[in-house]
């Protein structure tokens, strides 16, 4: 099954994205690199659905994430954009 957003070249036909992978991978592709916070509020899912997923689609290499301290003490962002 191919999702729309995602070119035919890009996946084997035994590959299968659940809804939720497909919507995450069709936000990233759209909006570039974003927060698992924004992603959580953007969807409307649970932060651990959104996480879990967002691992699924990294261990597949579909995904990546990368973080951005701008400077200031604390932990850093997390971001997760679509792997061209």
């Amino acid at each position: 099954m191919v999702n729309k957003g995602i070119n035919d070249n890009e996946f084997n036909s035994k590959e299968y994205l659940t809804p939720i992978q497909s919507n995450l991978i069709n936000k990233l592709q759209n909006s570039g690199p974003i927060t698992r916070k924004d992603l959580v509020k953007i969807l409307n899912s649970p932060r651990t659905t959104i996480y879990d997923n967002l691992l699924k689609l990294q261990k597949r290499k579909l995904i990546e994430k990368f973080t951005r301290n701008n400077g200031m003490r604390g932990r850093p962002l997390v971001f997760w954009k679509f792997k061209e």
